[in-house]
C-alpha cells in the first residue's frame, strides 16, 4: 500500500460525505486506502461513515472516545497501511484528479511532498490559492523548505513518508491548537528531500463558526493559551538542534517572530469584551507575549502603542469600529 489518507473526523456529519467521496479513485484503490478516525462524534458522523463502507472496501474506521485532533491523527499514523500518510480534515475535501499525481511522485520515495490549496468559503466559492505557480522547481532538504515556508505549517498540505513519525518518535500533541506549528520543524530535522507538487491537491474550507473564527471568549482564550505553549516547544527544540542544523534554527526564529504577529493580529480584529480581554492580556504578559511586540507601521503601529500603554480603552475603541 503506497498512501493511507487519514482523515481526522469530529461532527463533521454535514460534510463527511464529500470529503470521503473526495478521495475515491477507481483507478487506484490498490494503492491508496481510506482511513477514518471518528473522534467520539455525537452527531451522525460516525453513521454516515459506517453507511460508506459498506460500498467501498477501502475505506477503514477507527473508533475513538473524544481526545482531539492530535490523538486521532496519532491514532491514524500507528494504524495507517501505507508508506505515506495524508492527513486531512473531514470538513475539508481533495480536489478532482490530483490522486494520480500524487501516487505517481511517491514512487520516487522521497521524503515529504508538498502541494499547493484553495482556500475556499462554505460555498464553494475559492477565495484564493496559497502558493503562485511553479513556486518551487526543485527538491529541497527540510531545512531549506523551512525557511522558506515557516508561515504555512498545516498538515493537510503535506504528504509524509510514515517513518518519519514511527523511527524518529513524533507525535501531535494533544488537546491544542496550532498542533501543526509545534510539530512541523520537528519532523523537518529529519527530513532530507521535500518535493513541491505544482498542483491544487486541497481544498480547506473557512467556516464562519470554526475554532479559529470563533468569538466565544473560552474558545480565544484557548487560543492564546495554545499560541504560548507552541512558542514554549519550539523555542525548547530550537535550542537542541541550533548547532546541528543553523539554518533549521534560523527557520524556527522566523517563526517564533510570526508568532507576535499573529497574537497581534487576533487581540485587533476580533471582538472581546473588556473583562475577556484584560484576562487575555493577563495570560499573554505572564508568557512574555505582552507588551506587544510584533513588527507593525502605520496606523497599526499606533493601535499597537494603544495597546501597550491602555489596553482597556484601546479595546473599547477597536470594538466600536467593529460594529
Amino acid at each position: 500500500m503506497l498512501l493511507s489518507i487519514i482523515i481526522a473526523a469530529y461532527n463533521v456529519e454535514a460534510f463527511i460525505e464529500k470529503c470521503i467521496l473526495s478521495c475515491y479513485d477507481e483507478n487506484l484503490y490498490r494503492n491508496i486506502e481510506i482511513l477514518v478516525v471518528d473522534d467520539g462524534s455525537t452527531d451522525q458522523t460516525l453513521q454516515e461513515i459506517l453507511r460508506m463502507k459498506a460500498d467501498n472496501q477501502n475505506l477503514n474506521i477507527i473508533q475513538q472516545k473524544n481526545q482531539g485532533l492530535g490523538a486521532s491523527r496519532n491514532v491514524g499514523v500507528r494504524n495507517a497501511n501505507g508508506k505515506y500518510v495524508w492527513m486531512i480534515d473531514g470538513d475539508d475535501y481533495i480536489e478532482p484528479g490530483c490522486l494520480e499525481v500524487i501516487v505517481e511522485n511517491i514512487k520516487q520515495d522521497l521524503d515529504l511532498y508538498c502541494i499547493n490549496y484553495n482556500v475556499s468559503d462554505e460555498s464553494g466559492k475559492v477565495l484564493y490559492k496559497a502558493y503562485p505557480d511553479n513556486y518551487i522547481n526543485s527538491i529541497l532538504s527540510g531545512s531549506e523548505y523551512y525557511v522558506l515556508n515557516y508561515e504555512k505549517n498545516y498538515t493537510w498540505q503535506y504528504i509524509f513518508r510514515k517513518d518519519l513519525f514511527l523511527k524518529n518518535n513524533i507525535v501531535f500533541k494533544e488537546r491544542i491548537n496550532m498542533q501543526d506549528s509545534e510539530i512541523l520543524p520537528k519532523i523537518l530535522f529529519y527530513v532530507k528531500t521535500v518535493k513541491y507538487l505544482d498542483l491544487i491537491g486541497y481544498n480547506y474550507v473557512q467556516y464562519r463558526n470554526s475554532f479559529t473564527n470563533t468569538q466565544d471568549a473560552g474558545k480565544r482564550y484557548k487560543y492564546f493559551q495554545s499560541i504560548i505553549e507552541v512558542r514554549n516547544s519550539l523555542v525548547k527544540f530550537g535550542k537542541t538542534i541550533e548547532a546541528h542544523d543553523p539554518e533549521l534554527y534560523l527557520g524556527i526564529q522566523k517563526k517564533l517572530e510570526s508568532l507576535k504577529q499573529i497574537v497581534f493580529n487576533h487581540l485587533v480584529f476580533y471582538k472581546y469584551k473588556n473583562e475577556d480581554f484584560i484576562k487575555n492580556i493577563d495570560l499573554l504578559e505572564k508568557a512574555d507575549f505582552f507588551p506587544i511586540k510584533a513588527q507593525t507601521t502605520g496606523k497599526m503601529h499606533l493601535v499597537k502603542w494603544g495597546l501597550n500603554n491602555f489596553p482597556r480603552l484601546t479595546n473599547l475603541v477597536l470594538n466600536l469600529k467593529k460594529k
